[in-house]
């Protein structure tokens, strides 16, 4: 049996598909037996067809990826939910679709295997150059998670939350998750939420370690622009985070985070911006009935 499964998704993005297809099949030759588990999660057409380009560049090796085919419009939560029911390991590697692996990463995972930890922080080399060093973060002042600036000299460190570009998570912890949001991420946000996932983690005093040894590779910016058709959610995601999980003491904090958000908008798009931002809010309480209505409540 599989000691890691890896889950990746794609969404037609041929390119990213290649360059993920490539470094697994390097990861496994470079990480020896047993062989992980793959499971790709291929959303709509495009995605069938990337997902079979990955699957064809680990043909030969000893990967047997399963494909997992969601309709069209599924979001990255629910795709990266649905892959993870389908693994069995104890060490769940659930990454974007613009992730690529780094030759030793099996090996250096499997390395980390033994110590004290319930969600990995891999280092994240972003841009086509993969200079730029990221995975360690923390909440910031207005709870938005910020990067922290860690020395890159191999030392693993305890850390306040990591980058969803690419997370590692524990089989006991993935199914306390599952228990409490039904999935790793929150079904109801589209997008993956590593605010709402690494805010719950702190709640619960779980140990993520920073490995800046354990790399992955990211060739689109984790940020989304201010004109994105996914800001409006993303605000919305932010303000039903902070009131899943924040207390009185952290009503300023969402207060600057607001402020922060219509500045950015108006910044961005002058009048247009300021509507979206309005209309983000019809998109936090549309979200958060969808999660009362399914669990209940709201807040944990």
């Amino acid at each position: 049996m599989a000691d890691v499964s890896l889950v990746t998704v794609t969404f037609g993005d041929i390119a990213s598909a290649t360059r993920v297809g490539t470094g697994l099949e390097a990861a496994q030759r470079t990480g020896g037996d047993p062989p992980m588990e793959v499971v790709v999660v291929a959303v709509g057409p495009g995605g069938e067809a990337a997902a079979k380009q990955l699957v064809d560049l680990t043909a030969g090796t000893s990967l047997t990826p399963e494909t997992v085919v969601l309709a069209e419009g599924c979001g990255f939560s629910q795709a990266a939910n649905a892959g993870v029911a389908r693994t069995t390991a104890d060490l769940i590697v659930v990454a974007q679709p613009d992730v690529s692996f780094h030759q030793r990463f099996l090996r250096r995972l499997r390395i980390e295997a033994s110590q004290t930890w319930d969600f990995l922080a891999p280092a994240v080399r972003e841009g086509e150059d993969g200079q730029i060093a990221t995975g360690a973060t923390r909440r910031g002042r207005t709870h938005r998670l910020v990067s922290v600036q860690t020395p890159f000299r191999g030392d693993a460190e305890v850390v306040s939350a990591g980058n969803a570009a690419c997370v590692v998570v524990r089989r006991h912890v993935l199914e306390r998750r599952v228990a409490e949001v039904e999935g790793l991420f929150d079904p109801t946000y589209v997008t993956g939420d590593d605010l709402d996932l690494f805010w719950w983690a702190e709640k619960h005093g779980l140990v993520i370690r920073f490995v800046p040894t354990l790399i992955v590779g990211r060739s689109v910016g984790a940020e989304v622009l201010p004109t994105s058709p996914e800001r409006r959610q993303s605000m919305a995601n932010y303000r039903v985070t902070v009131w899943k999980h924040g207390g009185r003491g952290d009503v300023t904090g969402w207060l600057l985070g607001e402020a922060a958000f219509i500045g950015e908008e108006v910044g961005a798009g002058g009048l247009s911006g300021l509507q979206r931002y309005v209309g983000s809010w019809r998109d936090t309480v549309r979200t958060a009935r969808t999660i009362r209505g399914r669990r209940g409540r709201l807040r944990g």
